[in-house]
């Protein structure tokens, strides 16, 4: 690996560029997309795009990183390594971590950007769930649902692909501890729901209307309780748990009631009831129950629910 000074890198990067046939004679640097020509074209017809970011790493190396498409839509990446005068002993181990790391953030805007506004998922259209701040993708599988992954500022980091079946998807190389898609901005001092499936959560927000957040997995709950938690002290949070009672041991419930314990003061459990139904996976969660007993019964079974779990 060779490091280069600033110049060098972006010498490097309009090298690049060019490379892919890009009409370019200046590198614009932490300035958001950037349409261009190519060079054999006279006006720009939207195909050729880049964008350049610096990535401040944390051994104190800055590098450059360029995403750009070009003909035929496909996108290619390079990115290069800045000198650290503060620190010369670069471990190479930390610094490629660090940059896989951006790369795959990077990717992840470009499939959002690249996502569709408006369309169809054949999932959630099967839980009978409507869209909120999410978009949707065409594939061999059919029409998928995408998912923003974010952090509790809104800055979008990866993604989560909901395919026809149900299956899930996350992009590669990207932590997704403490990321969450919020349905809905919090208002004023009135209660944030958490849950752990956008389908849930999309389900918790039409029976309640109060602002719901995903969690993407039971596991991710406590770290999203505690991250609402900091940035919205004074709303309180409802955590709309799964009630698995098909497994070993019924982890939906156990991990909700974590939140609680975590939080304490101002945090409550809301968790299906399905007594008398079968112990199978498909009676689990508030979208279950409303297919099992219609909204106006799962309203009133949240309201008994709540009723009985506030602190």
């Amino acid at each position: 690996m060779s490091y280069m000074t600033m110049e060098e890198q972006i010498a490097s990067h309009l090298k690049f560029l060019k490379q892919q046939n890009f009409a370019i004679e200046e590198l614009y640097v932490d300035g958001g997309f950037v349409r261009c020509c190519a060079i054999d074209q006279t006006v720009d017809g939207g195909e050729f795009c880049y964008q350049t970011q610096q990535n401040q790493l944390r051994n104190g190396m800055v590098g450059l990183a360029t995403w750009c498409r070009g003909g035929g839509g496909q996108t290619k990446t390079h990115k290069t390594y800045g000198l650290s005068p503060q620190r010369p002993n670069i471990k190479e181990v930390d610094a490629n971590a660090a940059i896989d790391q951006f790369e795959e953030i990077k990717k992840a805007e470009i499939f959002w950007q690249m996502s569709d506004q408006t369309g169809e998922a054949e999932y959630l259209l099967k839980k009978g769930v409507g869209y909120y701040g999410i978009r949707f993708r065409r594939t061999d599988y059919g029409k998928v649902a995408v998912i923003p992954m974010g952090n509790i500022d809104g800055k979008l980091l990866s993604y989560q692909l909901i395919n026809p079946d149900g299956t899930k998807r996350f992009s590669r190389n990207v932590e997704i501890k403490g990321l969450l898609h919020m349905l809905h901005k919090p208002i004023g001092n009135f209660p944030i729901g958490l849950a752990e499936s956008y389908v849930t959560a999309a389900t918790c927000f039409e029976l309640t209307g109060m602002a719901m957040v995903t969690a993407f997995s039971a596991n991710n709950l406590k770290a999203v309780g505690i991250a609402l938690r900091r940035k919205y002290p004074n709303n309180p949070i409802i955590v709309f748990g799964d009630n698995d009672r098909h497994l070993e041991e019924n982890t939906g419930m156990r991990l909700a009631h974590a939140v609680k314990e975590e939080l304490g003061i101002a945090c409550c459990v809301a968790v299906p009831d399905f007594d008398g139904y079968p112990t199978l996976r498909e009676f689990s969660d508030w979208n279950d129950l409303v297919w099992e007993i219609g909204i106006k019964e799962a309203r009133l079974a949240m309201r008994k629910a709540l009723d009985n779990n506030q602190t």
